[in-house]
């Protein structure tokens, strides 16, 4: 198109031999019409007709409008631009920057001592909380065993636990009061600081800040939400570690108890409370000298002070018999015996059924020996005047009398003690059976359990009606012993 002010039609470009050969006619007919030409720079000229002052004005106008907002902004600018450092020079002027660095260094440090002051209070409530559960914890614990355990221990345990727990508190209070009672006098100080700073100044400062540290304001904002949500976090935290202490506590207690009980059922079986199920038994302990509910310490010290001596029933008898004496001496080792059996019982933790059950049968064994050697004590002086009054009346002529008839032909009788001597040990002593002075049966006169027997001898003679029954008040003789 570098030639293109014209455009001709031009029969020869059109004529194509391939197209003739196709077209034929057609293209004939199209050979023949006139050729129109299309000039552009007469087109263009023609355009100049058309030509307005309108859009010129119009243009001259926008062109006006925006070279004046141009002049305008930039004016503007630069006028802010002055503002800004004069009063930046201002701000140098006053000192109001360092003024500002202070109170903020001054409020930083009292936000600080205050916070510290919180955290070691935090900390203090928190390790008295622990003791204060521990104690609770240690005093659960303690109550769940007092069934199996005296009240001895168990006072001395809870003396051992109210002691720990002072010395934990007064421990905890030194470890934290001082240090508190510092930073609370460090927060005296920086508040003093703070509210010793021109309020008119700061407050200026902190406007001049703001217009030209906008960034950095927005950036301690940022900081100090960050802070608020950290420590709102962490105060969270803290109060959901509280309360899993106290459900753990709660869930320990529940544990304990748990067992407690468990144990509590298997011991009630062991060492039931048998004096609450039988009010004789109840009676014949409460008759034995033990209250209900005495504890296991009295118990046994009051078997300790249990006494029976054989010295103090024989003094209080004159010529006191062999056999009254032995009864007594075997009493008394009898009744050492039993008690040193009942203390294999003391150790064993039963508080119920055993703690009273086996000094009240010691109680009631000493009773009883005290019962029987009193009344044997009796006996005895009974038979010390019976035996005087046996005495005048035997015979010179006889040495015995029979005393009872009830186990014929073997008849418990009764030796004078001048007698005595004439009784061998070595060899057989045969007695003559009197009637008065008329000689009426023999025996052989023996000594069975510290008494004295006489068997007599039956003759051969099948007429048992023809022997002679001896009766009670039948005299005694002893044969001599030849001599060898």
């Amino acid at each position: 198109m570098d030639n293109a002010d014209e455009i001709i039609s031009d029969d020869s470009n059109l004529t194509h031999k391939e197209v003739a050969l196709f077209l034929g006619d057609e293209l004939k007919s199209q050979n023949n019409e006139n050729v129109v030409t299309y000039n552009l720079v007469e087109e263009y000229a023609k355009t100049a007709k058309h030509k307005k002052k309108f859009v010129w004005l119009l243009l001259g106008i926008c062109f006006f409008i925006v070279g004046a907002s141009t002049f305008t902004t930039i004016a503007l600018l630069s006028n802010s631009n002055h503002k800004i450092s004069i009063n930046i020079d201002s701000f140098d002027d006053l000192n109001l920057r360092s003024l500002l660095n202070s109170v903020s260094h001054a409020q930083t440090m009292y936000e600080n001592a205050v916070k510290n002051k919180e955290t070691l209070e935090q900390n203090r409530s928190d390790e008295l909380n622990q003791a204060l559960q521990k104690k609770q914890m240690d005093l659960f614990t303690l109550q769940s065993v007092a069934n199996v355990a005296t009240k001895k221990s168990i006072t001395a345990r809870k003396v051992k636990i109210d002691s720990d727990y002072a010395e934990t508190i007064k421990a905890i209070h030194a470890k934290y009061d001082a240090k508190i009672e510092e930073a609370e006098s460090e927060i005296k100080k920086f508040k003093s600081q703070v509210n010793a700073y021109d309020s008119e100044k700061v407050s200026i400062a902190k406007d001049a800040e703001s217009s030209i540290n906008s960034t950095k304001q927005l950036h301690d904002i940022e900081m100090k939400n960050q802070q608020k949500r950290y420590e709102k976090q962490i105060k969270e935290l803290h109060e959901q570690l509280l309360s899993q202490q106290i459900k753990a506590a709660e869930e320990q207690k529940a544990a304990v108890e748990e067992v407690r009980s468990i144990y509590q059922a298997k011991i009630d079986l062991l060492d039931p409370k048998a004096r609450e199920q039988s009010s004789a038994q109840d009676k014949i302990i409460l008759d034995a000298g033990i209250r209900n509910q005495t504890a296991s310490k009295a118990l046994w010290h009051s078997v300790e002070n249990l006494e029976f001596r054989a010295s103090n029933y024989s003094e209080k008898t004159p010529s006191p018999s062999e056999s009254y004496l032995n009864v007594l001496d075997n009493t008394e080792k009898e009744l050492t015996e039993l008690r040193t059996i009942a203390y294999r019982f003391q150790p064993i933790p039963m508080e119920n059924s055993i703690k009273d059950y086996v000094p009240a049968m010691i109680h009631q064994s000493f009773q009883i020996a005290d019962s029987l050697a009193k009344t044997s004590t009796k006996m005895q002086a009974d038979l010390n005047a019976f035996e005087s009054l046996i005495e005048k009346e035997i015979s010179e002529s006889a040495d015995g009398i029979i005393l009872s008839t009830d186990s014929s032909p073997v008849f418990s009788v009764y030796i004078k003690k001048a007698s005595h001597l004439k009784i061998s040990s070595e060899t057989e002593n045969q007695v003559q059976i009197l009637n008065g002075s008329k000689h009426l049966a023999d025996g052989i006169l023996s000594k069975s359990d510290g008494n004295y027997i006489v068997t007599q001898i039956l003759p051969e003679e099948k007429n048992m009606a023809k022997i002679y029954q001896p009766v009670t008040g039948d005299r005694i003789k002893i044969i001599p012993q030849p001599a060898h």
